[in-house]
């Protein structure tokens, strides 16, 4: 019997040998045929199939979003849990340039659009998540002109207001985003300078004016530097934001042995000056590193290699890139989680799309989605010889093996995902449908227009089943490591009260017992907790 995914590659495409194609490893499917009778069944609730492991989010890109009776809403509704605003809480759209009166020094906020984003949310018990503070695009320009005395003023200004504002009504911001310059394939700590590296620095051909107006007037020999601007946008979130959970946002951050380890040296840093200038505060300063992960399923491999993948069943490490199981240490997901979370962060998937044409060449079919059409639509064959979209020429026979491609990859995302998940607070898509994702040519996400699930639907709802895992992916780092926290201490009742010491043997017993169960994410997170309690709670004699 066909397996669910395979059922609906049936459903959708019928043809000569369809039954033996989808039975190998190969992605050969027909490209013509006629549609069949056949029933799709829904996938599960993301939000629900996901509650052990981390949130599931997406965008709301305006009122149309949160529209009663639509297929928006019931979507939303159905599969996330946390939603982040794509446009309306960004700088430009809370204060635009032309309310910034610098004679009178008068600041005029539009927060309408954003409160009714926000408070929605909570009404349909959705959290939220701010984006974002300060980045070097669409931001009004008048906050970063003048000295580095005048915009850091500025700065401190425009978050206070707008951390004031949103006070207890958003669970975590990106405070800074796109900090550093594109194409940072590698960085070696020991020996560079992460701020060297900034978008906007020498060298670099694209502009930062908050990296620009930190430059004028600088006193070097004060010690202050460039970077400062992301240091002070920290602090100030802090200070007007002590309850919320401040985040460093970035794309290509996969790019582990580069920008992935400049975004960690810097934020390392950061928290370490933040601990000295600030020792009563417990928190770090940074907690979080979030990947935006628009990435192209050519070239983003999931999987680290050797013997660093903690995934090894899933690896292939002769396969190309595309390939499944295909693996990198220099770029992949999985190494860059690994680096972000040893490094004592929390690693969070914050704008999550799989592109399957030729990267980069931005919209290959031009941006204004004219020529947008959905991967199961006739006309796509039509674009593997066009500029743009020629990778695939010779790897692949027809556009359903695309779409199958792009499944396996989510597949192996969310694999990775939930090894990692401990340490992971949410996977946020960037788009609802493919046709209203920010690159719709490039069929991105996991619906079609018409909200007609792709397979990339069903392998994100069950990579297990599309991966052929026998078992539920299961993280257990954090168990491991509070039993051997648990093992490192004199348990033998010399040191500690006997109360508290039964609690911790009690406690290490049963995370034990978990771990060679047959065990669900649910009950290795409650085992952990609890551990993790009854170390804390011990009592010295």
């Amino acid at each position: 019997m066909l397996s669910r995914h395979r059922r609906r590659v049936a459903a959708r495409w019928i043809g000569a040998g369809l039954a033996a194609a989808l039975a190998t490893v190969s992605y050969a499917v027909p490209a013509q045929g006629a549609p069949a009778d056949v029933a799709d069944t829904p996938i599960p609730s993301l939000k629900e199939t996901y509650a052990d492991y981390f949130n599931v989010g997406n965008i709301y890109s305006g009122r149309q979003t949160y529209q009663e009776d639509t297929p928006n809403w019931a979507q939303v509704d159905r599969h996330y849990n946390v939603m982040t605003a794509e446009n309306i809480m960004k700088p430009d759209q809370l204060l635009p340039n032309a309310n910034i009166n610098l004679d009178t020094g008068t600041w005029d906020f539009t927060f309408d659009e954003a409160d009714y984003f926000v408070n929605e949310s909570l009404a349909r018990d959705i959290k939220v998540h701010g984006h974002v503070l300060v980045w070097h695009s669409q931001s009004p320009s008048k906050l970063f002109q003048g000295t580095r005395d005048q915009a850091r003023a500025n700065m401190e200004r425009y978050i206070k207001e707008v951390l004031t504002h949103f006070k207890g009504r958003v669970v975590s911001w990106d405070v800074v985003n796109e900090a550093f310059r594109d194409g940072l394939d590698t960085f070696d700590p020991e020996t560079q300078n992460w701020e060297d590296f900034l978008r906007g620095g020498p060298g670099d051909y694209a502009r930062s004016g908050w990296y620009t107006a930190y430059t004028t007037d600088m006193d070097v020999a004060a010690g202050e530097s460039p970077g400062d601007f992301i240091y002070d946008a920290f602090v100030f979130a802090r200070k007007y934001g002590p309850e919320t959970k401040l985040e460093y946002n970035d794309f290509n951050v996969f790019q582990s042995e580069g920008k992935g380890k400049a975004i960690i040296a810097m934020a390392t840093e950061l928290n370490e000056r933040y601990a000295a200038e600030y020792p009563d505060d417990p928190r770090q300063l940074i907690e979080t590193i979030g990947l935006q992960s628009h990435n192209y399923i050519n070239q983003t491999p999931a999987f680290a290699c050797s013997d660093l993948t903690r995934l090894p069943e899933l690896v292939d490490e002769a396969a190309e890139e595309w390939q499944p199981g295909a693996c990198s240490n220099h770029a992949s997901v999985e190494r860059s989680l690994q680096m972000i979370i040893e490094a004592g962060f929390t690693a969070n998937v914050s704008e999550l799309d799989l592109q399957v044409w030729e990267a980069w060449n931005a919209e290959p079919e031009g941006s204004d989605r004219v020529n947008y059409a959905d991967l199961d639509d006739p006309t796509v064959a039509d674009r593997f010889y066009k500029d743009g979209f020629t990778y695939w020429v010779g790897k692949i026979e027809n556009r359903m093996e695309l779409e199958a491609i792009q499944a396996q990859r989510y597949a192996e995302y969310f694999a990775v995902y939930k090894k990692y998940s401990q340490d992971m607070d949410r996977v946020t898509f960037w788009g609802l449908t493919d046709y209203l994702n920010w690159r719709a040519t490039h069929n991105p996400q996991l619906f079609n227009m018409d909200w007609s699930e792709k397979l990339s639907a069903d392998a994100v709802a069950d990579p297990e089943g599309w991966l052929g895992v026998k078992k539920p992916i299961i993280d257990e780092s954090r168990l491991t490591g509070a039993i051997a926290w648990a093992e490192s201490l004199d348990l033998r009742g010399k040191n500690y009260k006997g109360a508290t010491l039964g609690a911790v043997n009690s406690t290490r017993g049963k995370a034990n017992a978990v771990l060679r169960s047959n065990r669900t994410q649910g009950e290795v997170n409650a085992a952990t907790e609890a551990l993790v309690a009854a170390i804390t709670a011990l009592q010295p004699k």
